[in-house]
């Protein structure tokens, strides 16, 4: 397990905090703590980054994570990247602060209905819950109503 520090300086411009120096860090990403700052009246976040070193042959991407899943998962993957990619714009965070790839690859693997279930998934605490956990159910359940009236198979049945 490497650790690395990052610290942003928020983008007027933008309305955020840029996300390229984050995508330099190599290989998974497991958990993100944040520390938010100002300096010479500049708002700033500091992010220590817990990550795992990607093996230098035959490893993993992060890339993978999708072709990990089992088809009747990707579409509600996909939906709920681009749940996260929306938050973390309007929030000025970067998308892994809110939920990593394997996170949302445990959300649509599990499919949860509640909170109770949604606190059961890998990286979802009780304060991501709060924070979003009314969001991600919505996502799950508009997939799921959606896979219903389509008839598409169920997980169950694949």
């Amino acid at each position: 397990m490497q650790i690395s520090l990052v610290t942003l300086a928020f983008d007027p411009a933008t309305g955020g905090f840029p996300q390229a120096p984050l995508k330099e860090i190599e290989g998974e990403i497991v958990n993100v703590v944040e520390h938010f700052f100002h300096f010479e009246e500049v708002p700033r976040l500091l992010l220590v980054v817990h990550h795992r070193e990607q093996p230098r042959s035959g490893g993993k991407s992060k890339r993978l994570v999708v072709g990990d899943l089992p088809p009747e998962d990707r579409e509600l993957y996909k939906r709920l990247s681009a749940w996260r990619l929306g938050r973390s714009q309007a929030d000025g965070v970067p998308v892994y602060i809110i939920f990593t790839n394997r996170h949302l690859a445990d959300l649509a693997r599990r499919r949860p209905r509640s909170n109770r279930e949604l606190v059961e998934v890998r990286g979802v605490g009780e304060a991501k819950a709060g924070q979003y956990g009314a969001e991600v159910l919505k996502v799950v359940s508009q997939y799921l109503s959606a896979e219903d009236t389509q008839e598409a198979p169920k997980k169950d049945d694949v």
